[in-house]
């Protein structure tokens, strides 16, 4: 789910309403750069990014938190515990500036799908046979950049 400019929805209600027990979460803006922007376009990128990043790794941080703190035996503690997270992403996406999320041009959209298509395949290539075994993304390792 992605709620744009608008926001992203949180993902607890999603989590706690669902029998499901692996969250798949699909990275779109870079968590991570490896060179600190030089110029104001590239600043500017890079501001957006993590404007629309805090709100997810916020929640990512808390459940977290909550997996580590709670009983995983009993009631609402045995769902965070039992949570098993993956995450798809995109090294190209990591080229696109934040003026490519207005481009609606029909070439620009296949690239896009064809793009996420092959960002689905390779994670069910290398990690297809941890769902409903086990998590793939590490949400503790977030709680050492608090």
């Amino acid at each position: 789910m992605d709620g744009g400019f608008a926001g992203n929805p949180t993902i607890t209600p999603l989590v706690r309403e669902s029998d499901a027990h692996d969250t798949i979460l699909v990275q779109i803006n870079p968590t991570e750069r490896l060179d600190a922007p030089r110029s104001a376009p590239d600043i500017l990128n890079r501001l957006n990014e993590i404007s629309f990043n805090s709100p997810l790794m916020k929640e990512l941080r808390m459940i977290a938190l909550l997996r580590q703190a709670v009983d995983p035996g009993h009631g609402e503690g045995a769902r965070w515990a039992r949570m098993r997270t993956h995450r798809i992403e995109s090294d190209m996406l990591a080229q696109l500036g934040a003026s490519s999320k207005l481009n609606a041009e029909w070439k620009f959209v296949s690239m896009l799908r064809e793009e996420g298509r092959r960002a689905a395949s390779e994670f069910l290539e290398n990690h297809g046979a941890s769902l409903g075994e086990r998590s793939t993304a590490d949400l503790d390792v977030l709680l050492g950049e608090c």
